[in-house]
């Protein structure tokens, strides 16, 4: 009648903003909550299921040659705003950024909501279709990136 667990992992996990897109619960805010020791602002009756989320992680990597990390310039990063999409990214909009060979090359994460499967896909689709992702590396060679990839496997999402 006890419970054990092997592992613990105490973090919000990065793909946290498609539970709350679902939910409507801000797991961030919860989290703070509890940690200064106030109760839980909601109950397992609170919380409800609305539509589907999808996240794209944007990475600057060659799909074509073993998602190998890519190297260089961002020149312009932009996208279509949308009621149906977060954006979550540390890379400027407004200068160029240089991809540091530091850290992975994640350089954003888009979250895309519909009211079912098919909306969110292609509400995703969309979001691909309009986002500018450009760039160069020192040696002239054009910015690789994961999203023709995502759009090419965006109509699978979810099918097992």
């Amino acid at each position: 009648g006890e419970f054990y667990f092997i592992e613990m992992n105490t973090r919000v996990q990065v793909e946290h903003p498609v539970t709350e897109w679902v939910t409507g619960v801000d797991i961030i805010a919860e989290q703070i909550r509890i940690g200064l020791g106030e109760p839980l602002g909601y109950t397992q009756d609170d919380v409800t299921f609305d539509g589907v989320g999808i996240e794209y992680r944007l990475i600057a990597e060659d799909p074509e040659h073993g998602f190998t990390p890519w190297v260089g310039r961002i020149e312009r990063f932009a996208w279509k705003e949308e009621p149906w999409l977060t954006m979550q990214t540390h890379v400027p909009t407004d200068t160029p950024y240089e991809i540091p060979t530091e850290f992975d090359p994640n350089l954003a994460l888009a979250i895309v909501w519909g009211k079912d499967l098919a909306e969110a896909r292609e509400r995703g689709v969309s979001f691909l279709d309009n986002l500018h992702l450009e760039g160069r590396n020192n040696a002239g060679e054009a910015l690789k990136s994961n999203v023709d990839f995502l759009r090419a496997n965006t109509a699978r999402t979810l099918r097992f």
